[in-house]
């Protein structure tokens, strides 16, 4: 296997503190890497300098899991800010959490944060941005997921979709691909896209937004009404073994195949360079399993596809 080619469309190896200095040595010839709060950003840029150049592309933006952080409306204090997106099974759940959080961001500030890492890193994508249903706060508002209950404390989902609208028009903006999260949303992302395809004609809308599904479980069925996107957006689907391996295989197997071949992208989705190169080949091998192709068919779709998702000629 030709592990060069080998493009990982998502994946957050600069979490792993302590192996930074793996990952310009892996086999896996390109990876994406996630930021998905302010304060990782950092790291994504430096680790992405200390990679050959298009080798490591950088991406900005947060993550479903922490957009109680921003703030829509700046006429508002923090607690009001909170008490209005937030939602709780148990009230005195979101008190507590209300009293523990820090002061969100201001619209300006982490707009214009996003838009200058876009301005400073020319091929940066814009993720890793999203919707996600199920995700509920930790006690404290901590950020390490590892051993902790979480609460029933959420962000609504009408935030989500709020703060996800304007990560999207900031992509459209600096015409920049995007790498989605869906849990337990795809209704709802679906209605956002819809929403924000141009009513202008094409060439005055500029060109479509390339967004990726990462690591997408959903149902096949769906597919075709993403795909009808694509005079605002086109749509690539991307798979894990991390997270799509949970699915039974003859699932996993027709969600792959409901995919055109110039759409489908793979990914590690690991927080670590440890393995990574293995999930890389392991999913290469999953997807030639599906659509019954060679694993040097699979991999060169792939790297072609990648390529045309992310932007580089």
């Amino acid at each position: 296997m030709d592990s060069s080619k080998l493009c990982d469309a998502h994946c957050h190896p600069h979490d792993d503190i302590k192996h930074l200095d793996m990952i310009p040595k892996l086999k896996t010839g390109h990876i994406t890497i996630m930021g998905v709060r302010q304060d990782d950003w950092d790291r994504v840029a430096q680790v992405t300098t200390q990679c050959a150049p298009g080798r490591c592309i950088p991406a900005f933006g947060i993550h479903p899991w922490f957009l109680h952080q921003l703030m829509i409306n700046d006429d508002v204090d923090s607690e009001t800010h909170y008490d209005q997106i937030l939602t709780a099974k148990v009230m005195s759940e979101k008190q507590d959490m209300i009293q523990a959080l820090d002061p969100p961001f201001p619209r300006d500030e982490w707009v214009n944060n996003l838009k200058q890492r876009l301005i400073d890193h020319p091929q940066a994508l814009v993720g890793e941005v999203g919707l996600d249903r199920a995700a509920r706060l930790l006690p404290g508002g901590a950020i390490e997921w590892h051993g902790v209950k979480p609460t029933s404390v959420q962000t609504t989902i009408e935030h989500q979709m709020n703060v996800l609208r304007i990560q999207l028009e900031i992509a459209r903006e600096f015409q920049r691909a995007v790498s989605v999260h869906c849990v337990q949303a795809s209704g709802h992302l679906l209605q956002l896209l819809q929403e924000m395809v141009p009513k202008k004609k094409k060439k005055e809308a500029g060109p479509p937004v390339r967004l990726c599904v990462h690591s997408f479980v959903g149902s096949p069925g769906s597919i075709p009404q993403f795909l009808k996107l694509d005079k605002g957006f086109t749509v690539y689907v991307s798979f894990s073994v991390a997270i799509c391996s949970r699915l039974e295989k003859k699932k996993l197997f027709d969600l792959i195949n409901a995919i055109p071949q110039d759409r489908l992208l793979i990914e590690s989705d690991l927080n670590t360079s440890l393995g990574q190169d293995d999930a890389m080949e392991e999913i290469a091998k999953l997807v030639a399993e599906a659509r019954q192709w060679s694993i040097e068919q699979t991999i060169e779709r792939t790297h072609k596809n990648w390529h045309e998702f992310v932007g580089l000629q």
